[in-house]
């Protein structure tokens, strides 16, 4: 070796000496003096933490962590505040229900619409705000039947008064069923001969076939093609991408999830990505309708890596509709009755037991990352046999697919033992609990109701499962959703299972590593550890130590991914 070669190398190894003793690493920021949530293997807690070019570079005390600080390393003095890994987005529309465009017509503490009057009257307050012309669509979203004075769904007449001369749709909260006025109707081409399309209900006033204006599932299609005329241009849309990337910033959520996203969505997300302006992790779930398409286009649509922090993970099938709405496909019928159904009503599946099976099969063959909406118990026992025929057919185990069953509503015990041999993982949704706990309590009975998104019992039977908000079925808040999982109290302040409640520390898993691991990137992101992304929330109270029912008090503070401030509370 040449003196040049000699000491290029004991540069080189001295060099790499100093870094392995940690003399020479100086860290961009430290955060300390605060209570670090690590949600590692044990749940450690901290006080400091340091980042390095996105990245999380120590973990430990204060007094470890300054031996990284450097001239130009920024120190932040968390004083006391309480920090934890970025929420993960268990499941939720992020750009696909759009509830920033629509009206909000949601009953109290989302909305303030507790009759029919106060809805109409929102409705009127947006068409003047608006200055909307003869002709325009008024959108709504968020009706809730169970918490209107009238105890019912809204009519075509009710709107018809108000609006004769505007096309008028209102949404229910679940996003599975709507009300339309007779000039929406029409429009759509819906009348006395209009046939109930597959998987959907059109409810028809008493004794004739003429329709009343409410549509349930997948009779919405018929108005919402409609409404999908109406394009609104890039840059109306990438505006929507942001506002609904800093909405979710604000609540802690550094990964988002845009489920049963459509081929128009999906071109404006990915549109964004492109733009590079994503500041958030966005996940897609493409609907099961386009599966062939993105198999067939793998250079345009390729799964599971991110492109300038969009990745498309899978698809998602929706097997069955809402609880609430009465339209969740469950094997014991309702006890109340069910708008479009005379006797034993069980809901609806939406899909066959022939097109469950196909999709099923053609998501294993080609190895994509399947998630179902499964609310009732007949809908996941639909959801299990498709699975066990896939795994007979290619004659390969399921297990380590990591098949999400988003909501799992109202999984049965033994459900759940399959979901263990299978490998199914449930994406609960406990918000059921205080906005309808006490309706499920009067359409299903105690015993299912107090059922409802069992996390405890998927603990004892070692399940991992995350936790979600669907919104905006409900706000996107996880402080509030986290609140829900620890107390499981309704809107009138009862219980709704409490042999089913998890403390703080495991809700908290659900929203953060759990999440994580559902998307497969556990490894990456959803704790706090040395070498994981540094996406952090900073908050007001250590909710594992505060009283479990002022959890949902607590204020994000500071939400930074990779190392970046993407939200801060003024």
């Amino acid at each position: 070796m040449n003196k040049i070669s000699i000491c290029g190398f004991l540069l080189a190894f001295l060099g790499a000496v100093f870094v392995a003793k940690g003399q020479t690493v100086v860290a961009d920021k430290v955060f300390y003096n605060g209570i670090v949530l690590t949600v590692d293997s044990k749940n450690s807690i901290a006080q400091a933490l340091a980042l390095k070019e996105g990245k999380i570079l120590a973990v430990g005390s204060s007094a470890s962590i300054f031996k990284l600080r450097g001239k130009n390393t920024k120190t932040i003095d968390l004083k006391g505040k309480t920090i934890t890994p970025g929420f993960v987005d268990g499941h939720s529309h992020f750009l696909g229900l759009g509830q920033q465009d629509l009206v909000n017509v949601s009953a109290p503490p989302v909305g303030k619409v507790t009759n029919i009057s106060q809805l109409i009257a929102e409705l009127e307050k947006f068409k003047q705000e608006r200055q909307l012309k003869e002709g325009e669509w008024i959108t709504a979203y968020g009706y809730d039947i169970d918490q209107l004075k009238e105890k019912r769904h809204p009519i075509k007449e009710d709107l018809d008064v108000a609006f004769p001369r505007h096309p008028v749709v209102v949404a229910h909260i679940s996003g599975h069923m709507l009300v339309a006025n007779s000039l929406a109707l029409k429009l759509a081409g819906i009348d006395q001969n209009t046939k109930d399309p597959a998987g959907g209900v059109i409810i028809r006033k008493e004794g004739t076939t003429e329709p009343a204006g409410l549509l349930q599932e997948n009779a919405q299609g018929l108005i919402l093609k409609e409404l999908g005329k109406i394009k609104p241009t890039l840059a109306q849309q990438l505006e929507r991408v942001d506002r609904q990337q800093k909405l979710y910033a604000s609540y802690g959520v550094t990964t988002a999830q845009d489920g049963f996203t459509d081929k128009a969505t999906l071109t404006i997300l990915q549109a964004a990505a492109e733009q590079k302006k994503l500041l958030i992790d966005v996940i897609s779930l493409p609907s099961f309708l386009l599966l062939d398409d993105l198999i067939a286009d793998t250079l345009n649509y390729k799964f599971k890596q991110y492109h300038n922090r969009l990745k498309i993970d899978g698809i998602k099938l929706s097997a069955d509709g809402s609880p609430q709405g009465k339209t969740a496909y469950f094997t014991k019928p309702y006890l109340t009755l069910v708008p479009g159904c005379s006797e034993h009503c069980t809901g609806v599946p939406t899909v066959t037991s022939e097109i469950f099976n196909s999709v099923v099969l053609k998501a294993f063959s080609n190895n994509i990352h399947l998630y179902t909406h499964c609310n009732g118990d007949g809908a996941i026992d639909m959801y299990i046999a498709a699975v066990e025929n896939a795994n007979k057919v290619l004659n390969k185990s399921s297990v380590g697919r990591r098949s999400v069953v988003i909501h799992s509503q109202f999984v049965r015990q033994d459900q759940l033992d399959k979901y263990k041999q299978l490998d199914l993982l449930p994406s609960f949704f406990t918000n059921h609990a205080f906005f309808w706990g006490d309706v499920h309590k009067q359409n299903l009975g105690q015993e299912r109701a107090y059922g409802l998104s069992p996390l405890r019992s998927a603990i004892n039977k070692g399940i991992i499962f995350t936790n979600h908000t669907d919104y905006p079925v409900t706000p996107i808040d996880q402080l509030f959703l986290l609140w829900s999982a620890v107390n499981r109290l309704s809107r009138t302040g009862e219980v709704i299972g409490g042999a089913e409640k998890i403390n703080p520390v495991q809700a908290l898993r659900a929203l953060t590593i759990n999440g994580a691991y559902q998307y497969g990137e556990e490894k990456t992101k959803g704790s706090i550890e040395k070498g994981k992304l540094a996406d952090l929330v900073i908050l007001s109270a250590n909710p594992l130590n505060v009283d479990p029912v002022k959890i949902k008090d607590i204020v994000v503070i500071e939400t930074i991914k990779e190392g970046q401030t993407i939200y801060k509370k003024n």
